[in-house]
This record gives C-alpha cells, sequence and structure tokens, in this order.
C-alpha cells in the first residue's frame, strides 16, 4: 500500500509522564515549532502521554503515532523496546504498562536504598515523597535532586554514580514486550540497536545476534537513524533491517531539558528511507 512520504520525522520522544521535561501538552507544541511532520510520544513504561497528546491534537498539527517504550532484560543483556502504534481498545500493552509501572517504582526504592548504602546520600521524607509521586521516576529524577542537594558537581557525574548499581530488579523479557505490542496490534522496535540500552556499544556480532534473536519472536523493526549513532554505526543498523526484512524507524531520543538532544534531531536525511515503515503505519497514524 501507498501513502504519503513525511520528509521531518521523529519517532523517539519521552515526556514529563516518564523521564522528560515537557508535560505532553509542551511537547506538542514543541513539536510543533521543531517543524516536525510526523512523531510519536515513546514515554518509558507509560502510555497516559499518548492519551493527552491525542486528545490535544487540532487540526493542521503533524501526524502522530502512539507509542511506548519497554526495559526489558535476559541472560544476554537490556534491551529497549518501542511499540508504535497500539491499539487501545485491546488490553495487552496497557495490562503491560501496569506492570513495568510497578517494577519501575520498586526500582526508585531500591535506588534510594542504592546511593544511601553505597556513597552515604540521605533524602529527607519530603524529598523520597517527591521522587516517588513522580509517574515513572528514574535515573533523571535522582540526577537532578542530587544536584539540588549539592551533592554531585554534574549530570554526567550524577549518572556515573549508577555504574556500579548492582541490585536486582523485577523486569520483563524483550519476547515478553514484542508479544504484547503485537497482541495490541503495534509494531514492535528495537530503539537504538547497537548501543544496547543506551549505556554500552555493542560489536557487529552482537547485535547481530540480538536482532536474530528478536527476529525470531516477532521484531518488526529497528530504529536505525538515531541522534547519537555514528555513521559507520547507522550503517550497520540499515544494512540489519535489509538483512532481516525489518522495518526501519528514525528517532531523536529527546528528553527535554534532561538531555542535550533536539527535537527532530534523528540523523534521517532522507523522509523517504522510511517509506516501509510509512506505509505498514499508515493505518495507525492518527491526524485531526
Amino acid at each position: 500500500m501507498k501513502t504519503e512520504t513525511f520528509f521531518h520525522p521523529d519517532l523517539h520522544l519521552h515526556s514529563r509522564c516518564s523521564d522528560g521535561t515537557d508535560s505532553p501538552e509542551e511537547l506538542l507544541q514543541n513539536v510543533r515549532d521543531a517543524g516536525v511532520d510526523i512523531f510519536s510520544l515513546t514515554d518509558h513504561d507509560a502510555v497516559r502521554g499518548c492519551d493527552i497528546i491525542s486528545d490535544s491534537l487540532r487540526s493542521g498539527d503533524p501526524a502522530f503515532i502512539t507509542g511506548v517504550e519497554f526495559t526489558c532484560e535476559d541472560q544476554w543483556g537490556r534491551y529497549h523496546l518501542l511499540g508504535y502504534g497500539y491499539d487501545n481498545s485491546l488490553p495487552a500493552v496497557r495490562e503491560l504498562v501496569e506492570n513495568t509501572h510497578a517494577y519501575r517504582m520498586q526500582k526508585a526504592y531500591n535506588r534510594i536504598a542504592f546511593l544511601k548504602e553505597q556513597y552515604g546520600f540521605v533524602f529527607t521524607e519530603e524529598e523520597e515523597l517527591s521522587l516517588l509521586s513522580k509517574e515513572n521516576p528514574g535515573r533523571p529524577h535522582f540526577v537532578a535532586l542530587l544536584l539540588s542537594k549539592g551533592l554531585i558537581e554534574s549530570k554526567e557525574v550524577g549518572f556515573a554514580l549508577f555504574k556500579s548499581y548492582n541490585k536486582v530488579d523485577p523486569t520483563i523479557t524483550p519476547e515478553l514486550a514484542i508479544d504484547a505490542i503485537l497482541q495490541s496490534d503495534g509494531i514492535p522496535v528495537l530503539a537504538h540497536g547497537i548501543l544496547s540500552d543506551g549505556s554500552r556499544l555493542l560489536s557487529e556480532e552482537q547485535i547481530n545476534a540480538r536482532v536474530q534473536r528478536l527476529t525470531d519472536a516477532g521484531l518488526k523493526g529497528l530504529e536505525c537513524y538515531y541522534s547519537s549513532y555514528t555513521p559507520e554505526q547507522q550503517s550497520i543498523m540499515c544494512e540489519l533491517t535489509k538483512r532481516f526484512d525489518l522495518l526501519p524507524t528514525a528517532g531523536s531520543d529527546y528528553h527535554g531539558k534532561n538531555k542535550t538532544v533536539a527535537i527532530g534531531e534523528t540523523q534521517c536525511m532522507d523522509g523517504a528511507s522510511l517509506q516501509r515503515f510509512y506505509e505498514a503505519i499508515f493505518p495507525r497514524i492518527i491526524r485531526k
């Protein structure tokens, strides 16, 4: 099925409903201002922001695709799985979001204990309540609090603290995430593939094996264009889509003030390169 081509995509954005700093409404306005013509909100283990944006769209706005990003782990490492265009009337994605949100809350308690045990950082009751009242508390929230208390000198130092985090947190497998996305009629895509969960670089052999395993489990796409890829990494990811007949996507991984990356900063220079994805997602695109 042939459909229109979009020239300025950004299919990987975060709002305050997870670990971004923009509210969904602010994000929508910032997307308008950035000149993006198709976008997706992919909050970590959260879909409420997509509901808000769907209700806030107006005539002339960029095309919108519902999205979510699941954090997964198995014996081979950590993964982030994006789910695009899920059907709200089908329960699998929303049920998994409820479970993974509970896991995130447990991880927040574990991180509080870790910072106290490892570094002697103690939060007041009010500070803990503020952290735990976030919709999906994550590392950026902890780093912001540590900065405000003067316990660290920069965000970079704050994120580095967690490199030695070794508590066993509840998690889901990538196969479980892929299955839930498919059950909700969505398209599962591996986020920032060769960069693993964003914290380390995989070898070509490792990313090949990872893509093979996930394709066997039902994976449909790869994030081929990403703000942090080198030209070589981008080439590797694009080649994998051809080898495994997967759909290419493009995303900035915008988090507002929590990252320096800008909306639309995807390194996708040719909108037509995502045409197969646009054709696959076309029935699920939301427009007013």
